[in-house]
């Protein structure tokens, strides 16, 4: 079986999960002795193998183009143009509508089954399509759904909003989560605690996109309240994004200056290192398709407050194996902060638990084993029908 992925994230070119979902599926699918190709933007037009996975580089930069949409398109010309010719593929898997006009083409170019992962809709990123480029991207996403085999998506959140958005019939969607590498599981950090905190400081985390979907504002107005009550916390926001500025101003509005740190981006070493180290993670986001983030703290055995809204709800439950919480309500975020810091026991037990979830349904090769599971059913269906 030789699949064939598009996506326009893989790394070192990682803007969100996406990209991470695409590197860790492709790697465990060869292990199960899938041959895998992944086409993905570069800077020049290259091929190389990255553990079994032949990956196909397109130069994504080789006309100037006025807009996003207009880059999109023509990264897709390339795309399509490069892969063509490149030998016998049995299915095109196509992530997100960045790489739909290039895999509907080759779908058609091989005679072969698409299939869809929808990681996210614009009309949900969005609340609404307010704009021409949002309508644009919705239909290219409505397109990439109707010509798709089967549509993979990975919440309830998201069958909810593929059928009612997308119109996609129930029995084309499959719901498979997204997953961690296992070795967060038996992860050592590599820089001291002693980098973010002092001994006495107990140690929130934040980490993710800046921008508004996540949340970040609501973490700080929540960490100012709790700062009040308990004093000796200190808030490190790892990431970066457009509302980053937004953020600092607040930070000083309500005069956490020195209580507050912006890392910026980090090596995912870093990255882990500090979560490993906190006390207590806080993920609100207020539209959140899945939450590879929650898992990831999770994995971790950290104590969690998670958002209440879509696809944490999946994972987390409610004073369980973590807590669910509204992210447009600081208050109840930092009621919930102040009974997690001041409880060692409930902290230990959520953080325990929260390790069991993901060790039992959400580590990759569980979620590889499921995604080869589609490949096989959809290759059967596929010899019993004229194209």
């Amino acid at each position: 079986m030789r699949v064939l992925h598009l996506s326009w994230e893989y790394p070192p070119h990682i803007v969100g999960g996406l990209g991470r979902h695409v590197y860790h599926i492709t790697h465990e699918l060869v292990k199960l002795g899938v041959s895998v190709d992944v086409a993905t933007i570069g800077y020049e037009d290259s091929h190389m193998s990255d553990d079994g996975v032949s990956v196909h580089l397109v130069d994504a930069f080789k006309v100037r183009v006025p807009d996003f949409s207009s880059w999109v398109h023509s990264f897709n010309i390339f795309m399509a143009t490069e892969l063509s010719h490149i030998g016998d593929v049995d299915l095109v898997h196509v992530h997100d509508w960045l790489t739909a006009p290039a895999g509907i083409v080759l779908k058609h170019r091989f005679k072969v089954p698409l299939i869809a992962t929808i990681h996210a809709t614009e009309y949900g990123r969005r609340g609404g399509l307010h704009s021409l480029e949002s309508r644009h991207i919705h239909e290219w996403e409505w397109l990439l759904a109707y010509e798709a085999w089967k549509v993979i998506v990975c919440s309830r959140l998201m069958v909810d909003e593929v059928k009612s958005v997308l119109g996609v019939p129930s029995d084309k969607i499959i719901m498979i989560p997204n997953g961690v590498d296992k070795s967060l599981l038996n992860f050592k950090p590599k820089y001291e605690r002693s980098n973010y905190a002092l001994p006495w400081e107990l140690l929130i985390v934040f980490y993710g996109r800046l921008v508004y979907e996540k949340g970040p504002d609501s973490v700080i107005r929540a960490f100012a309240k709790l700062l009040a009550r308990l004093g000796n916390v200190k808030l490190v926001i790892i990431g970066d994004g457009p509302m980053r500025e937004h953020l600092v101003n607040l930070v000083n509005q309500l005069g956490l200056g020195s209580k507050v740190y912006f890392t910026g981006r980090v090596s995912d070493d870093e990255l882990y290192s500090v979560i490993y180290h906190s006390n207590l993670v806080i993920l609100p986001s207020r539209y959140e398709p899945f939450g590879i983030s929650s898992l990831e703290a999770m994995a971790l055995g950290k104590p969690l407050i998670a958002t209440n809204r879509g696809g944490p709800t999946d994972f987390v439950k409610h004073m369980d194996n973590g807590i669910l919480a509204n992210p447009d309500n600081p208050d109840e975020i930092a009621y919930y902060a102040e009974m997690v810091l001041k409880d060692e026991g409930l902290a230990k037990r959520l953080g325990e638990r929260a390790r069991e979830t993901v060790t039992k349904g959400y580590t990759w090769d569980i979620i590889a084993r499921k995604t080869y599971e589609v490949y096989k059913a959809t290759l059967e269906e596929r010899v019993r029908v004229n194209w």
